[in-house]
């Protein structure tokens, strides 16, 4: 509970960014989805959970603020997360992969924070609250836009988008993934990696990266989702450890 409650002081402050009516869309739409998740999750797991993706949200939020990007409020939409929608493109490819890199590094950075309290406490909705933010941080890597990864390596070449398209076209043929979101995704990112493709560029009027910014957006880009591959796989592991300890403490109980 004192680790939830620290979590909405730090929200508090960072929804003083959004002003007006941000502010309150960002508010209501948060509340709302961690109702819908309550359904399902249980409301502390509910508020941890949004919690770390609003973080994501304003890594975006921030790094557009740099670049001097307008940008609307984060908007919650229960079971596809979250999002934000730029009002203008950057001046550069690399302004974009920074708005896109954002929300990566503070999601893993929100992930950190819960495997840190579930180390220091031993509370193990924080492991599964780390679990599932590396994950989420991992899945929104894959190449394929309006994917954060898409927006990432978009600045690298936008010929990456369709390894990212044959990635998801593989996961939902061999059903690896069922959810109908891949298909989703799938179908919004064909028209935009098409008329890059045909231009030649990622992003319209916008200036392309160097050499030097190509490789070091790829190396930042593969060292943040092979820490958080780590995250996720550490974390999974001492899950599934907590699992059976559990089961036994509940034994007796359930043989009385």
């Amino acid at each position: 509970m004192a680790a939830l409650a620290a979590g909405w002081k730090f929200i508090l402050p960072a929804l003083k960014l959004l002003k007006g009516g941000k502010f309150l869309l960002t508010g209501v739409t948060m509340l709302v989805s961690i109702g819908v998740y309550s359904i399902r999750f249980g409301w502390k797991f509910a508020m941890g959970f949004v919690l770390c993706i609003f973080v994501h949200e304003m890594g975006h939020v921030l790094m557009a603020k740099k670049q001097g990007v307008p940008v609307t409020a984060p908007i919650f939409i229960p079971f596809f997360g979250a999002l934000i929608l730029q009002k203008k493109w950057a001046s550069t490819a690399w302004g974009e992969a920074l708005i896109g890199i954002g929300g990566p590094i503070g999601g893993g950075l929100s992930a950190f924070a819960c495997w840190a309290i579930y180390l220091a406490t031993g509370n193990p909705l924080f492991l599964a609250l780390a679990y599932f933010a590396f994950f989420m941080n991992l899945f929104n890597l894959t190449p394929i836009f309006p994917l954060d990864g898409g927006w990432i390596v978009g600045a690298i070449s936008p010929y990456l988008w369709v390894g990212g398209l044959v990635i998801f076209a593989g996961l939902a043929i061999t059903r690896v993934v069922t959810s109908p979101l891949i298909w989703l995704l799938i179908i919004i990112s064909l028209p935009h990696v098409w008329s890059a493709l045909k231009a030649g560029k990622a992003y319209p009027g916008a200036l392309e990266t160097t050499k030097q910014q190509k490789l070091l957006m790829g190396a930042c880009y593969l060292s943040l989702c092979g820490v958080l591959v780590a995250g996720m796989v550490v974390t999974e592991t001492e899950l599934h450890t907590l699992m059976p300890r559990r089961t036994t403490s509940r034994a007796p109980v359930q043989a009385q």
